[in-house]
């Protein structure tokens, strides 16, 4: 069974963000985190308390630089700890070196590393494809190298981040997605993450002919306002009804 998630987005109080999703049907919302630590606007800061307070499914998206692994994954694994999450997104990125073999070889230890302690505590490591922005986890060689080398290792499809249909096929070829990121794009636009309809990228072609019959976790990754994330909702529910 597919389930649908939006964005707790940080520049809202969380409580607002969660009447939000509760009131327009969605099924979880993910959590915002980056080097400062989790990313909530709340005034006490006690975003562990926070969150547990509200009691609604949530799942943690990591942004990390390849440098930053080796401190946020134990911090990451003491917070899902304590909101009982058994799955970690990471998004990895690489802003302080250039990016070559060597750089993915790195990505590749860090990635082993961050296994080896979630993995023991029964936690599920999604690693996230980078756009053309920030090349690294990129290319479909990359991809594939990846997967091979950590068999434990599950995919999370960012389908804005590609950039072309086939590109797309090539991934879910490589490894079909447990969860996707669903925004919209021009395919002459490096990076875009736009309201479902607003750009190119053909909902219906996808899910009729690359990810049928996908079950697994859809998030929309989309800030705009509340009524183009309920619109892009209800777009993607009608494709996946078909």
């Amino acid at each position: 069974m597919v389930k649908i998630g939006c964005l707790a987005r940080f520049f809202n109080r969380y409580e607002s963000e969660v009447k939000f999703a509760k009131e327009n049907g969605f099924d979880f919302m993910q959590l915002w985190y980056d080097n400062r630590g989790l990313c909530l606007h709340e005034d006490d800061k006690d975003f562990i308390k926070t969150i547990n307070k509200h009691r609604f499914p949530t799942i943690i998206h990591a942004v990390l630089n390849i440098n930053e692994f080796d401190e946020h994954i134990p911090k990451l694994l003491e917070i899902l700890k304590k909101l009982q999450h058994k799955e970690l997104i990471v998004h990895p990125i690489c802003e302080n070196k250039l990016i070559n073999k060597n750089t993915l070889d790195e990505l590749n230890r860090k990635v082993k590393f961050a296994l080896n302690l979630l993995n023991k505590e029964g936690i599920t490591l999604y690693l996230e494809n980078n756009s053309k922005l920030d090349p690294i986890f990129t290319d479909t060689n990359e991809i594939e190298l990846m997967f091979n080398a950590n068999k434990t290792l599950e995919f999370l499809l960012d389908i804005a981040h590609i950039d072309s249909i086939n590109h797309l096929k090539e991934m879910v070829n490589i490894r079909k997605p447990s969860i996707l990121h669903i925004a919209d794009k021009h395919f002459n636009v490096v990076h875009e993450h736009l309201p479902i309809g607003q750009g190119e990228i053909d909902f219906n072609f996808i899910f009729s002919n690359i990810l049928e019959n996908y079950e697994g976790k859809i998030i929309l990754e989309i800030v705009n306002t509340d009524l183009d994330i309920v619109n892009s909702q209800k777009v993607i529910a009608d494709i996946l009804k078909k």
